[in-house]
């Protein structure tokens, strides 16, 4: 019974510590594979911060520009509690690439603005 509990504990404390990830993806049918591969990447980005981030929002759609036909723009939304929510885009050839940029750019803020590690 004991080791029961033990799990229950160290469960509800990683419930506590973990930050909620909203992913929405536009014109574009995300599958459970997709889904878990870009939370995991946004988790190991951002595990630096993850006592100072209450929610993190990932927005990706397609940029429809006559000279830009195939990008993508991802807007990233972090919400900190008692400070400022951070909000950062960028654009890539392709979901993966606008969301690590994005993410890149995510940690330098928090780095430089909010001096946060």
């Amino acid at each position: 019974m004991p080791a029961i509990e033990a799990r229950l504990n160290t469960l509800n404390l990683y419930l506590d510590i973990a930050m909620k990830l909203k992913l929405t993806i536009k014109n574009k049918v995300m599958n459970a594979a997709t889904r878990i591969k870009l939370s995991k990447l946004v988790s190991t980005y951002l595990t630096k911060y993850e006592t100072n981030i209450r929610k993190v929002d990932v927005q990706v759609s397609d940029i429809t520009h006559a000279q830009h036909t195939g990008l993508k723009l991802c807007h990233i939304n972090l919400s900190l509690p008692g400070l400022p929510d951070v909000s950062v885009k960028a654009k890539g050839k392709d979901l993966l690439q606008a969301l690590k940029r994005a993410l890149n750019n995510s940690q330098l803020v928090l780095d430089q603005k909010y001096k946060l590690s």
